[in-house]
């Protein structure tokens, strides 16, 4: 569920304690054209622009009937199910449908106390009614695969009806979602804007409410760029399990500015020898350049909250942030963070040989993957480009969509080898 696990995702639901709101969702419902409003949804019942959202397994599917369900959980799914199409997605209707009958099952005859939408039960709760609704019905549990079904469509069902019901100000919640909330303010075309920012793994109130902060102004300010931030939200969880350890407690970390010194030498020396936890060096000590990223990261948060103390004191609700002094400024001299070794400038280089071989296969990426290829067309034209400009891929993945500023003529401008336009990035 993009970079969170469901038990997580669960967690914060259960922490920001959003329910069903009536006027919130009578906004939602409004928004939900008039031929998406059918008793049963599926790509043979909704209007023609919205057929491509519903997929299958390569099985003829029913339709996901939401006509047994209570009024407000049928507006909710149905809200759902065009959300999910409406933001570029697939609707799984193997799940969908199953889903939509267990939950018709244990709200049958809307008895009193029953759910009436799908906020009123925790997540966990509708997890366990599903199996034993099935139960009930049949004298046997259902199969693994399609609780994991239903699971996955429930799962995002709540994840959009928690974010439509949030009424606390965007930068307060604990995940952040630029495709799903637009108030979270990220460039135009941002290579990560499909990627979601987590701070529920800082466990420390008074630290992730500040990091909320930091980050909201750091956005909004251009001081920092999504793809910064999601690395500056790592690292602060670094700190806070480091502090954790350490029984530590307060902004300001210790009583002076000597203690505060030897306690940040005390943190360098925790990520140095740390160890990473995945990928091809697992296990192994983090690079220099890994705990330099770290510990820049952690000195630059602080020095932003020791500048902005008095603002930062009144927006999170933590007096601390007042009493950060110039020891929080700059935890390190220089020289004294790690240095990466050197790259061989060699290993940089693709020799003539070697991009002969790989331009007269370059075809082979933008191929249908039924012709043997590996149906990646951008990759291939990203690739392209490459070759012919000389540039970095991280710069060409940054050009606009009309990528051409041409320059203004002058004397010499029609020679040959002239530079007659150049390249504009986001």
């Amino acid at each position: 569920m993009n970079g969170i696990s469901g038990e997580e995702l669960m967690d914060c639901w259960e922490a920001a304690g959003c329910s069903h709101d009536a006027a919130v969702l009578a906004r939602l419902w409004a928004s939900v054209p008039p031929g998406m409003r059918l008793p049963a949804l599926s790509a043979d019942t909704v209007p023609d622009r919205y057929r491509g959202g519903f997929a299958g397994d390569g099985t003829s599917y029913p339709a996901a009937d939401v006509s047994a369900l209570p009024w407000p959980m049928r507006q909710e799914v149905t809200w759902c199910i065009f959300r999910v199409i409406e933001l570029g997605g697939r609707v799984q209707m193997p799940g969908t449908v199953m889903l939509m009958r267990r939950l018709s099952e244990i709200t049958a005859g809307h008895r009193a106390g029953s759910p009436r939408s799908l906020m009123d039960l925790p997540a966990r709760t509708w997890l366990q009614e599903i199996p034993l609704a099935v139960h009930r019905r049949r004298g046997r549990l259902p199969a693994p695969s399609s609780v994991t079904q239903m699971r996955q469509v429930l799962l995002r069902f709540l994840w959009l009806l928690d974010l439509a019901y949030d009424t606390r100000p965007w930068w307060q919640r604990e995940s952040w979602h630029p495709v799903e909330d637009h108030r979270v303010p990220v460039r135009e075309h941002e290579p990560l804007g499909r990627q979601a920012v987590h701070f529920h793994r800082i466990a420390a109130p008074w630290l992730r409410r500040a990091a909320q902060w930091h980050g909201k102004v750091a956005l909004e300010t251009g001081v920092l760029r999504w793809s910064t931030l999601s690395q500056r939200v790592f690292t602060l969880t670094v700190l806070d399990a480091f502090l954790a350890g350490r029984g530590i407690s307060e902004p300001r970390l210790a009583a002076g500015p000597a203690e505060v010194r030897q306690l940040m030498l005390d943190f360098m020396g925790h990520v140095r020898a740390s160890r990473a936890s995945r990928g091809p060096t697992e296990g192994q000590r983090v690079s220099a350049a890994h705990a330099k990223t770290v510990l820049v990261h952690v000195e630059q948060f602080y020095l932003f909250m020791h500048d902005h103390k008095d603002a930062a004191a009144a927006a999170t609700g933590e007096p601390g942030w007042r009493e950060l002094g110039a020891g929080h400024a700059g935890f390190y001299r220089t020289r004294e963070l790690p240095r990466p070794g050197r790259r061989d400038p060699g290993l940089d280089v693709i020799d003539d040989t070697a991009m002969a071989t790989i331009m007269a296969g370059i075809g082979q990426l933008g191929e249908n993957a039924g012709d043997g290829g590996l149906d990646d067309p951008q990759a291939m034209r990203i690739m392209m480009l490459q070759a012919r400009l000389g540039r970095r891929i991280s710069e060409l993945l940054m050009l606009g969509t009309d990528p051409l500023l041409p320059l203004a003529t002058g004397p010499g401008a029609g020679e040959p080898g002239a530079l007659v336009a150049r390249l504009r990035y986001q």
